[in-house]
């Protein structure tokens, strides 16, 4: 199978080469031999990719796609490139990210904007779980969300634009997640589909405003809650709320404490809830303890 592949690229290098006079006419033209090139090194890929030489099928099929770039067939080329990603997902992460950035650049010229907020999505999935470039993944989620708002398709951009805020304020850039999450609350007010998830919004906002400093802001965003949605104020949410502003604006940690364990008792906090709490915790320890 290897040689057969191997075979299949000499043929594929063979045909990409650049002709001239007779011999160009002769084969059709650039287009059409850079096109036979682009399948022979499709189908060597994919023999790479059944033998699970995934890196080498990435190559390959990046061959492949840079052949139907040339040969300026592009939406073949997009597709091509979404290939080697797939191929260099598991193996070559970095390699998949630079792929993917290939093929959103090409669907992104075509204006196929959704296809593009997909993998861009995807992109910032890698960068942030893989990579571990959290400003890169801020970026591509943010990105992501603006593509799909402006597909209306706003359940997708809601998920993108939470991943964007929450990588904000784990950053402790809560101003900046504090915006994004007002987009995504934006999104969801009247939506039947996403109504329901409007209480862990607007809980993830004041939080982000309480971490910052912003006890008015805070305050103010508590009373467009009970306005715009009508089962806040009963809501678990909203007691909590009301009082860590008031431990907040009392520097009162033992009430502040007390609430978070009363309300994690029926509603178990996450992760990004409990590190964001404890930053606010944190804050009201120093200020007791500047006025020492």
């Amino acid at each position: 199978m290897i040689s057969e592949a191997q075979d299949l690229i000499a043929r594929a290098e063979k045909k990409a080469q650049p002709s001239s006079g007779f011999t160009r006419w002769l084969s059709g033209g650039d287009s059409y031999r850079l096109e036979e090139a682009s399948d022979l090194y499709i189908e060597a890929a994919n023999l790479y990719r059944l033998s699970k030489q995934l890196d080498t099928a990435g190559d390959t099929f990046w061959k492949a796609a840079q052949c139907q770039v040339d040969a300026s067939n592009e939406d073949e080329a997009g597709n091509t490139f979404v290939e080697a990603y797939k191929c260099y997902k598991s193996s070559n992460p970095q390699k998949a990210c630079e792929a993917l950035e290939k093929a959103i650049g090409i669907f992104t010229r075509r204006g196929q904007f959704r296809r593009g907020a997909y993998f861009k999505f995807e992109l910032a999935d890698i960068q942030e779980f893989v990579l571990q470039d959290y400003p890169k993944a801020i970026e591509n989620f943010e990105i992501a969300g603006d593509w799909y708002l402006q597909d209306q398709a706003l359940a997708l951009s809601n998920k993108s634009y939470i991943r964007c805020a929450d990588l904000k304020a784990l950053d402790k850039n809560y101003l900046d997640a504090a915006e994004i999450y007002r987009k995504i609350i934006a999104n969801s007010l009247g939506n039947k589909l996403s109504q329901w998830s409007l209480k862990d919004h607007y809980l993830k906002l004041i939080l982000c405003y309480l971490a910052a400093g912003d006890t008015v802001a805070a305050e103010k965003v508590l009373q467009e809650a009970l306005q715009e949605d009508t089962t806040f104020q009963q809501s678990r949410e909203h007691t909590l709320l009301s009082s860590l502003i008031d431990a907040v604006k009392e520097g009162n940690i033992e009430s502040f404490s007390s609430q978070v364990f009363d309300y994690d008792k029926f509603n178990k906090l996450d992760k990004w809830k409990t590190t964001v709490l404890l930053q606010i915790k944190d804050s009201i320890s120093e200020a007791e303890d500047d006025l020492l």
